[in-house]
């Protein structure tokens, strides 16, 4: 092995996360880097006979240097037995699927992974499990010591992050102010570059309807994107807003932008998920270390079904090893 693998956690034993892994191997892409899943051995044989089509054979490593070509090489936890069933939420698969969580971290500190892909998990379960984390994203920074992060969701092109995300909605208005917003247009800034874009176009969303409309619906636009907006501008970014929220992705998907700066959650993710639900891969950006995910939940409604899609997770594993390429150059 050349390079070191990029390892897939396996996500919520319940969720889909299993079944898509092993339909991801089973028509594996051709990779410059070899995958390593962190996860179970006994759940994924299990969703392994639920497929009408077979996978690869299942191999307990213990040791990222141990995988061998043909098979799906699985590293465990060193986990007491827990129970589960397929769509059913629980608190030991919340900690089961935290536990992968940290291991792949650990592996990415230590360079004995070059990235991680993270399948779903259900955060009901982390929070039942008594892990108080809003989600991966989260994780990710507090254990990785990072403090200047963001969310980004890629899509036919266009990459928006979000000003802010796993809050309430009347939390998330007192958190759009001028300093996190010129975070985030750096931050989106800095990644497009990496994934070879050069002087990326960037539009930066509103926050009320119709981007204030002129200070008619309200002041936030102009108090608190505006002067960011500007900022960025004399770093020399090519950024442009507020724009209003209704339109920005419409434009965006037209091929006017490479990028958008998205102030809440449901504005970004809504305008993404609605145009193409399953290839969206979505990136933690600002970390030291590279993280990319699938742009879906567990789907308990669908779990052990076989009719699950692993598209996001290869389009996830495709823009790891992009960024992998890209940190190295």
């Amino acid at each position: 092995m050349t390079h070191p693998p990029i390892a897939i956690t396996m996500g919520d034993p319940a969720g889909i996360g299993p079944e898509i892994i092993l339909k991801f191997f089973s028509k594996l892409p051709t990779l410059t880097t070899p995958p390593l899943v962190i996860g179970s051995m006994e759940v994924l044989s299990y969703y392994a006979a639920c497929l009408t089509e077979p996978a690869p054979p299942l191999q307990r490593v213990t040791d990222p240097q141990e995988i061998q070509p043909g098979v799906i090489p699985v590293l465990e936890q060193d986990m007491p037995p827990f129970s589960w069933k397929p769509g059913i939420l629980s608190k030991e698969c919340g900690a089961a699927a935290y536990s992968y969580i940290c291991r792949s971290i650990e592996l990415a500190q230590s360079q004995q992974v070059s990235a991680v892909v993270t399948a779903p998990i259900n955060k009901e379960a982390l929070h039942m499990a008594g892990i108080a984390y809003p989600g991966h994203t989260e994780i990710f920074a507090e254990k990785t010591g990072c403090s200047s992060y963001t969310m980004m969701f890629s899509l036919d092109g266009v990459s928006v992050v979000h000003v802010t995300s796993h809050c309430s909605l009347r939390e998330a208005l007192d958190k759009v102010k001028p300093p996190l917003v010129l975070s985030n247009i750096r931050l989106l800034h800095q990644e497009l570059c990496l994934l070879g874009i050069d002087n990326p176009r960037i539009a930066v969303s509103g926050l009320n309807p119709h981007a204030g409309e002129n200070r008619i619906f309200g002041n936030e636009d102009y108090e608190h994107i505006l002067p960011a907006v500007t900022h960025a501008r004399k770093e020399g970014m090519a950024v442009v807003g507020p724009l209003p929220p209704d339109t920005v992705f419409m434009n965006a998907f037209k091929g006017e932008f490479d990028g958008v700066v998205s102030m809440l959650h449901d504005h970004g993710f809504v305008a993404l998920k609605s145009r193409d639900f399953e290839r969206g891969v979505n990136v933690t950006i600002g970390l030291p270390i590279i993280r990319t995910s699938v742009g879906h939940g567990t789907a308990f409604g669908i779990a052990g079904k076989n009719c699950a899609s692993p598209e996001s997770l290869c389009e996830a594993y495709a823009t790891a090893e992009k960024l992998t390429r890209s940190r190295k150059e």
